[in-house]
């Protein structure tokens, strides 16, 4: 039986997946401010080190796969934002890594589509992050508000592809998932928003219609599954084709049309 760690996993994506993963034979081990095996806010960073202490414990030194889903959306403060969504998530990677690498198991990352469709959004912004000072980047974001939402989420996805071969080394795979507008209990709230509902509507959406929960998690089981171990330092878009909206010259057309 895998041991699958999974946090934020109390609700949206991260209860779908832990959901997931136990309806594929899993033994999921969770974590989450309350309803879960160790509870914690991850946005402190005193209490991260007592996480990563009780989940080594909870899964004897070896797991499977690590799925980190806290995180907030773009109208958190810039601090909880930098805190939870980035360095949260890199401080648990590290404290989890000997377990991974003594399961040869996976890293599914939640990076987002936001990285592609941001205006004005650079590679600039993603630095503060990946220089790796976690009270520089809450200083650096403190006057840039939601800006530090996809920020974050395009240093995670430079994260992966930087650090998935050196990670490869120790058995242990790499991949991210990014996410369009998904109808969870954090973005639902935003249809009641004036200028932000406006916002959402603008998001081209070939599928038609937002994405549900349910149909990330089942991304993430693949990815973080032995079928997907040829993938390797990838960030999939599971957005209903906005990305390839925003971008549609981002690869070369196969069949030569115009």
């Amino acid at each position: 039986m895998a041991t699958v760690c999974i946090t934020g996993a109390a609700s949206g994506i991260g209860a779908a997946t832990a959901s997931r993963m136990r309806d594929d034979g899993a033994r999921v081990i969770t974590v989450d401010l309350a309803d879960a095996d160790v509870c914690a806010d991850l946005s402190d960073p005193a209490q991260r080190g007592s996480v990563v202490g009780q989940v080594l414990e909870l899964c004897d030194g070896s797991l499977d796969a690590f799925v980190p889903c806290a995180g907030v959306g773009g109208l958190a403060s810039p601090e909880l934002t930098v805190r939870l969504n980035y360095f949260s998530v890199i401080e648990m990677l590290h404290g989890l890594r000997p377990a991974l690498a003594a399961a040869g198991g996976s890293v599914v990352l939640l990076s987002s589509n936001s990285t592609t469709m941001t205006p004005g959004l650079t590679r600039d912004h993603a630095q503060p992050y990946l220089a790796g000072d976690e009270n520089a980047a809450v200083a650096e974001f403190a006057d840039l508000g939601w800006l530090a939402y996809p920020a974050g989420k395009l240093a995670l996805a430079y994260w992966v592809r930087a650090n998935a071969p050196e990670w490869i080394g120790d058995g242990v795979r790499v991949n991210a998932v990014a996410p369009g507008v998904i109808d969870t209990g954090m973005t639902r709230p935003l249809k009641d928003m004036p200028g932000v509902a406006e916002a959402l509507d603008q998001i081209p959406i070939p599928a038609g219609r937002w994405g549900q929960p349910d149909e990330i998690a089942g991304v993430i089981a693949f990815l973080a599954s032995p079928s997907a171990g040829y993938i390797l330092g990838q960030t999939i878009f599971v957005d209903g084709g906005t990305d390839i909206v925003m971008q549609p010259n981002s690869h070369p057309n196969p069949l030569g049309e115009s």
